[in-house]
């Protein structure tokens, strides 16, 4: 019988126990190698295959207009290139089948991807998008070009829907990289009020962010918040897992009207194009909101071309002129002189003063000169009469003897009427300031400047909101540029409009000093003559400054600011609008027989009556049965092209089409109409040989034919084609460039 021995138990026991210890001992050892002796190895590995904590960047929100329409807008841009070489390392046979499938598809299918591109990229002909595109595949580039250009998301889409690319990137090979741009919808219109974002360089060559207007302002609705993320390697390419999504930035919307800011921005623009001017600017005000309608600033950026821009160039000193430019106001600033005398029982507009002989006065040993002096023959200017006729001597006159015992009810008032308020509407606004007595700046003459708008500096916004205050029948209201903040359609805050003061100045003032600035436009000679309209009664007050010169400090005429400042109807007050533009004699090109002399009068007040007239006149509606064509059943006219195209359009409009229209298998001709209401087709020969007339067609069309002709053809502006550089009926010579210029 078998007989047990304990101390083999013992041995097993002990022998099991040194077994795990050492295998604890060599784990540990391994463990504490990778964590301190390899750690920096393992990282690095890690690194490569995950990235942890990568910030998710969200969508900045949009700035709106007055009807919630886009204005400027986050928008995505694509690059699209192509990988001719699949490749896949896990399976030789599918690399094997899908290369095969590529060459057919490529072979069969490249002449229809070619023609889809052409009609996205008309610019580029069919036969080069084909030849490209041959040469790609037969050469397996890996990094491609589809269309050398950044495209937009409507045209991606349209690409996406294309021959070979609709398969997706195996067998089309498609990359695309996205990029992200700020963009304001309408180009540069607007810019330097809604402001800027942008990646830039400080002195220091260190990267800064770039953020002014209204993107700084209201910053904290429009950025949104970050996500995070991580990034794993599968497959040899970093996935992006999110953690935590970002939260989009929230919408912005304005007061500001697009149509109202085009009408303001041509009109400007024309004004300064004629006279060869530096800068100039509008501002236009609903009168009973005090919201803005429109906010024009532009500079010349070279000869003849004029943009709004936020660069810190030799006409832009500021990058804002009407919110930022702080500026002694000339003659308009009477208005406001005048206003606070009538307000403060010192004149009536009954009072008048003496006129002088000559045009030139002395007033405390400084000539005072008038540039509109009338000798009216009765020894006297009434108040109407100082203002129409802008005359600085006058105004010295009420001016002194209203205030001359205490300038200081003078500034005083100024103040109370908000003269020096700064209404902080984007980053940046600049705080205007008045000379006031017992300051280093106040002196003898400072009285007898701060008359006709000099020794105080304002602003245009300033300037605005006081003539609003006029034409408002005293009520001063708070200017108004963002009404809402939005978030996925729905309003989360409002600013409401606001009332400042319920009246700053009586009815009574303000009807009285209306009157005078109808007077400006409407009397005898008034200064502002070129603001009148036949269509309605103007308001308003010319002002010309002159401005120091910025090396002797003189004032010698050769740079000044031209204002108008008013509102319309003048009965019933709808807008109030500023305009000034800025004069400098070295810039002024214009060759001497046509060198008059300007002021505000022939510059800003024919510009407000522009703006004024075709404001107006979207006002006016007229019910839609007045416009119908009782008599007549008017077709409309169809103009020569692909026909198969048009015959769609008209099918959705319901316009009756001649079976032989149908039934034709010709793709360009024209189009006539019979007696009984319908179209018939009429085929036109396309002659290859001889260059076609294309003005008045589309881009599309014109290239078709060009291309026909095997012609490179380049295209300039959009719209319908104004000119062919190439005259119609040419020898069409095979390769030969022909531009097109194309207008709305």
């Amino acid at each position: 019988m078998f007989k047990f021995r304990p101390n083999i138990i013992f041995r097993y026991n002990l022998l099991v126990i040194f077994f795990f210890t050492t295998w604890a001992f060599i784990i540990i050892g391994s463990a504490a190698i990778i964590m301190f002796k390899e750690r920096d190895e393992w990282n690095k590995i890690k690194e490569r295959n995950i990235r942890y904590n990568v910030p998710i960047e969200p969508h900045r929100g949009n700035i709106l207009n007055d009807k919630g329409e886009l204005m400027v807008s986050t928008l995505p841009l694509y690059k699209i290139h192509l990988d001719f070489v699949y490749q896949n390392k896990d399976s030789q046979k599918d690399a094997e089948e899908t290369r095969h499938k590529r060459d057919s598809l490529w072979t069969t299918e490249l002449k229809a991807l070619s023609e889809g591109l052409n009609e996205i990229f008309p610019e580029k002909s069919a036969e080069k998008f084909e030849k490209d595109l041959a040469y790609g595949f037969r050469n397996k580039r890996r990094y491609y070009w589809l269309y050398n250009r950044k495209i937009s998301y409507t045209q991606y889409q349209r690409v996406l829907k294309l021959p070979i690319i609709k398969l997706g990137k195996k067998y089309s090979g498609i990359i695309v990289d996205e990029e992200i741009q700020r963009k304001n919808i309408f180009g540069d219109i607007g810019m330097s009020t809604f402001g800027i974002v942008r990646r830039t360089t400080d002195k220091h060559g260190v990267e800064i962010e770039e953020i002014n207007g209204l993107e700084r302002k209201y910053d904290k609705y429009l950025r949104g918040i970050p996500g995070v993320g991580r990034k794993e390697k599968t497959g040899g390419k970093f996935i992006l897992k999110v953690d935590k999504p970002a939260e989009n930035g929230m919408d912005i919307q304005t007061t500001i009207n697009s149509e109202m800011l085009d009408i303001c921005e041509n009109a400007v623009k024309k004004v300064l194009k004629h006279y060869h001017l530096p800068a100039g600017w509008a501002i236009l005000m609903e009168t009973e909101t005090g919201d803005i309608k429109a906010v024009v600033n532009l500079t010349k950026i070279s000869q003849g071309v004029y943009a709004e821009t936020i660069e810190n160039i030799p006409n832009n000193p500021t990058p804002n002129h009407a919110f930022c430019r702080l500026m002694e106001p000339g003659s308009i600033f009477k208005t406001v002189a005048l206003t606070a005398a009538l307000e403060d029982g010192r004149l009536t507009v009954n009072d008048s003063v003496k006129s002088y002989s000559s045009r030139v006065c002395a007033f405390n040993g400084k000539s005072v000169t008038d540039e509109m002096y009338r000798d009216n023959g009765t020894g006297r200017y009434s108040m109407a009469e100082a203002l129409k006729y802008s005359s600085n001597i006058s105004m010295v006159q009420y001016i002194k003897r209203a205030y001359g015992k205490k300038p200081s009810d003078y500034t005083n008032t100024l103040i109370r009427f908000g003269l020096t308020q700064n209404y902080n509407l984007i980053e940046g606004e600049t705080t205007p300031y008045l000379t006031i007595p017992g300051t280093k700046r106040w002196n003898g003459l400072s009285l007898n400047s701060m008359s006709y708008g000099y020794a105080v500096g304002m602003t245009g916004i300033n300037m605005l909101v006081f003539y609003n205050t006029i034409a408002n029948g005293g009520r001063q209201m708070q200017p108004r540029l963002v009404k809402a903040i939005i978030k996925d359609g729905n309003v989360v805050e409002e600013f409401p409009t606001k009332v400042l003061n319920g009246q700053l100045i009586s009815k009574s003032t303000a009807d009285a000093v209306t009157s005078l600035l109808i007077e400006v436009v409407n009397g005898k000679d008034g200064t502002g003559k070129r603001a009148k309209s036949a269509n309605m009664i103007v308001a308003g007050k010319t002002g010309t400054a002159n401005i120091p010169n910025s090396v002797t400090g003189a004032y010698d005429n050769s740079e000044k600011m031209m204002s108008f400042c008013g509102f319309f109807p003048a009965d019933k007050p709808k807008y109030t609008l500023l305009i000034q533009m800025m004069y400098d004699k070295k810039q002024d090109t214009r060759p001497d027989s046509l060198r008059v002399k300007l002021g505000g009068g022939s510059t800003a007040a024919v510009a407000f009556k522009e703006i004024a007239e075709k404001i107006m006149a979207q006002e006016f509606t007229a019910e839609i049965a007045e416009a119908a064509d009782t008599i007549n059943s008017p077709m409309p006219i169809i103009k020569d092209g692909n026909f198969r195209e048009t015959e769609f359009v008209m099918k959705e409009f319901g316009l009756s089409i001649a079976d032989s229209i149908i039934s034709t298998d010709s793709r360009w001709g024209s189009v006539a109409t019979e007696k009984g209401g319908r179209y018939t087709f009429k085929e036109k020969p396309i002659d290859t040989g001889i260059v076609p007339n294309v003005k008045g067609m589309g881009a599309k069309d014109a290239v078709y034919l060009l291309q026909k002709c095997n012609m490179a053809v380049e295209i300039e502006g959009y719209g319908t084609v104004k000119s062919q550089s190439v005259p119609a009926g040419s020898e069409a010579k095979k390769g030969d460039r022909i531009k097109l210029v194309l207008a709305p």
